[in-house]
């Protein structure tokens, strides 16, 4: 079971975000629609069901073809993932906050 990040914490276990969280935690690296199915715990067939919402976002850009795969990479230009690590570290900063007050 994977750690839930502060955004998966406010906004549930969507298919999206779930797939979001994971290019979000390794922005750098590519993965295959598969590859993000298994690490984000979703069958493929939803990751397939649900891409064309991670592309009307702009979430995602092609990064490389490895035989007759695709891969994908996060988008860090795009306007609502900016916005989302901006949220996210809010999130982590309030949560900081709150356990130094409680300790």
């Amino acid at each position: 079971m994977t750690k839930k990040t502060a955004l998966g914490k406010l906004f549930g276990e969507s298919t999206v975000l779930k797939i979001l969280d994971i290019l979000m935690k390794h922005p750098s690296m590519d993965y295959s629609k598969k590859e993000l199915a298994e690490a984000s715990g979703i069958a493929e067939s939803t990751v397939h069901r649900r891409w064309d919402k991670i592309e009307e976002i702009n979430a995602v850009k092609e990064s490389r073809k490895y035989g007759k795969t695709q891969l994908y990479k996060l988008n860090q230009d795009s306007e609502v993932i900016k916005q989302l690590y901006k949220l996210d570290q809010k999130l982590r900063n309030q949560k900081s906050s709150t356990d130094a007050v409680e300790a």
